[in-house]
């Protein structure tokens, strides 16, 4: 009896650990990644919404990206260069939309009528 009760403990503990580590949201791993590199328990909360910003802001790509750059990182300072990219790369999208965006309000409606 003591070693089915073990055993199922041991079941439960695994399935937790296998929930949050592999078929938990990409943000919520990766940010779970960066507290064991960095050592910051307080800003899990934080952490999990800025990556999930991310998302929002550069798209699932981006977001994914960063997320499994993280999940590979070996050090603390990889792990952060890793959002930080991230970031970059969601700037670099949202200032490409920018120009985009002013070139469209530039442009002359001749320059159409002639194609």
């Amino acid at each position: 009896m003591k070693k089915l009760l073990v055993l199922v403990v041991l079941l439960g503990v695994g399935g937790l650990v296998a929930w949050k580590y592999l078929w938990g949201a990409p943000e919520k791993r990766a940010c779970a990644k960066l507290q064991d590199l960095c050592g910051k328990d307080k800003e899990a909360d934080r952490c999990t919404s800025d990556l999930g910003e991310l998302r929002k802001v550069g798209g699932d790509e981006t977001a994914d990206k960063a997320s499994a750059c993280v999940m590979e990182a070996k050090t603390c300072g990889e792990a952060v260069g890793c959002v930080a990219g991230g970031y970059g790369r969601a700037g670099m999208k949202a200032l490409g939309d920018v120009f985009k965006g002013f070139g469209k309000a530039i442009s002359d409606d001749k320059d159409k009528d002639k194609k």
